[in-house]
């Protein structure tokens, strides 16, 4: 697997696991950040410290240690 960090602006993703505490898990769950939720790439910060996902209707930022954490798989677009 992946991690959010891996993906570029623009691509789709959906998540697998978490690999964290359960109080990460708990915010995460807070902003809709779950397995089998999928999400867009809106934005990185420069060297790729920050990230800005859409989920669902909402937009949420993490930073690259929460990214890490989070097991992605990439949605390809279909052709």
């Amino acid at each position: 697997m992946i991690n959010i960090y891996h993906l570029n602006k623009g691509d789709r993703g959906q998540i697998v696991g978490i690999n964290a505490g359960k109080t990460l898990k708990a915010r995460m769950k807070s902003f809709g950040i779950y397995p089998g939720v999928e999400f867009e790439i809106k934005a990185f910060s420069l060297g790729k410290n920050n990230v800005e996902l859409q989920v669902g209707n909402s937009l949420v930022a993490l930073r690259k240690g929460e990214m890490d954490k989070i097991e992605v798989q990439r949605i390809e677009d279909e052709v």
